[in-house]
């Protein structure tokens, strides 16, 4: 009885991992942009992904966590995001949400952060700011990760920015550090939505 116990965990944990790498396999990384964005729209969100956003990784994170993600759509397309009070609000055990208001900071010094618990998704309701992220696996650690806190902080000489305004969403793995309420010319009041996803 034991052994067939074990064999049937064993079973089921193949089956898990193919399943993993049949969702891996499916797309390439054009079809994964197509299928992202198609997905989103199709929940009836404006927003489009940002050039950053890793289309393969989010498609394997949404056919996996399919609800976490109609959680993210619904909350964005079932509120008024300009008069939401501030501060954060509980959708799940896996995902929650904080509304923010801020000014734009100078560029300078600040250092990059990522995440392991947690996906961040970041919408900018209204003002702009830049946003930047880079490979985790290319950066240096500045201060180590903290897991009470689900955040590290890193440098890197050289990574991309983008311009976050409510025309796009951006999304951080725990592969990728991020940068972020940087000012784009003069200083901006930025109203942004910001969800935490659970990874696993």
């Amino acid at each position: 009885m034991r052994y067939v116990s074990l064999l049937l965990i064993c079973l089921f944990g193949m089956n898990v991992v193919a399943q993993q790498q049949k969702i891996k396999s499916e797309l390439t990384e054009q079809q994964a942009n197509v299928w992202v964005k198609n997905y989103f729209a199709k929940e009836g969100v404006a927003a489009i992904p940002a050039p950053s956003v890793n289309a393969p990784l989010l498609y394997q994170h949404i056919k996996l966590h399919p609800n976490r993600w109609k959680a993210v759509c619904q909350f964005l397309t079932h509120n008024n995001l300009s008069t939401l009070p501030l501060g954060r609000k509980v959708l799940s055990d896996k995902v929650f949400v904080n509304v923010q208001e801020y000014t734009t900071h100078d560029p300078g010094k600040q250092l990059l952060e990522a995440h392991r618990k947690y996906i961040d998704f970041q919408y900018v309701v209204s003002g702009r700011e830049l946003m930047g992220s880079g490979k985790l696996s290319d950066a240096k650690v500045v201060e180590p990760y903290d897991p009470t806190k689900d955040v590290g902080h890193y440098s890197l000489p050289i990574f991309p920015y983008y311009v976050a305004t409510p025309q796009y969403f951006f999304v951080f793995f725990p592969s990728q550090a991020h940068f972020t309420n940087i000012q784009f010319g003069e200083k901006s009041l930025v109203r942004k939505i910001v969800f935490k996803i659970m990874v696993k």
